[in-house]
């Protein structure tokens, strides 16, 4: 394990700080108290306090688009099974909110919402609006192909994303423990995935998909290698665990 740069450690510090007193109640003196430098040598790194957030939110999304897909692969696990695609793109994201760092990014946001217009407007656009047009395109194919019922594509995603952002809120604010490192991803992500099959349930055209029971268990593994994250990718997410 490399170790960590001064600019790093501002960056975890700053993080930190803000994930526990909020974005607006913590000075540059203090990140570098926590840092252990002068206050001057943050300005080496970094102009202003706004400079980290900026770069907070390209670490956001630089975790969040670390996987991809192409249409071939997305299309051949739709055929497989609609729960299968999911299965995959729902580990596929569990793995990048694994570590402590992204935890308490995603803490920031949320209690940041009615203080800080900047943060509220990343807020709407990337862990709202986006993942609400992300699922509303899914359910509108699922339609399409005439794997669920022509219902409105968008209540759907409605129905499913708000539950998944209420369980994350739930688990990062109203039941945030005292400390981070105890928060159960994995008991959130299932909770989600049990609600999509749920919805799934409600609306699937053919049955014998509802009592798939073991696609968790078949994913094409040739697919998945395909696209799977990349071992320096998981080993970032070991670093970054350590580090903090």
């Amino acid at each position: 394990m490399s170790e960590i740069t001064t600019k790093e450690k501002i960056f975890n510090v700053a993080i930190d700080l803000f994930s526990r007193k909020g974005y607006n109640e913590v000075s540059i003196r203090e990140i570098a108290k926590g840092v252990g430098i002068k206050e001057s040598s943050i300005y080496y790194h970094y102009s202003k306090k706004e400079d980290i957030l900026d770069n907070i939110f390209k670490y956001y999304l630089k975790m969040m688009n670390k996987v991809e897909i192409s249409e071939e692969q997305m299309e051949e696990l739709l055929n497989q099974n609609p729960k299968i695609f999911y299965h995959f793109g729902s580990e596929a994201i569990k793995k990048q909110y694994a570590t402590l760092k992204m935890t308490k990014i995603l803490r920031l946001i949320f209690i940041e919402l009615y203080h800080n217009e900047k943060i509220r407007e990343f807020f709407l656009s990337e862990l709202i609006n986006k993942p609400i047009w992300f699922w509303t395109l899914f359910f509108q194919r699922l339609i399409d192909k005439k794997i669920i019922e022509p219902v409105n594509p968008k209540k759907l995603a409605e129905n499913y994303y708000n539950y998944a952002m209420f369980k994350m809120f739930e688990a990062i604010i109203l039941k945030y423990p005292e400390d981070p490192r105890e928060v159960d991803i994995g008991e959130i992500f299932d909770n989600i995935e049990n609600h999509f099959d749920f919805i799934f349930a409600s609306v699937a055209i053919n049955k014998k998909l509802i009592k798939y029971k073991s696609y968790k268990r078949t994913i094409n593994k040739t697919i998945i290698k395909g696209i799977a994250i990349n071992k320096n990718d998981i080993e970032e997410v070991d670093d970054e665990n350590n580090n903090l």
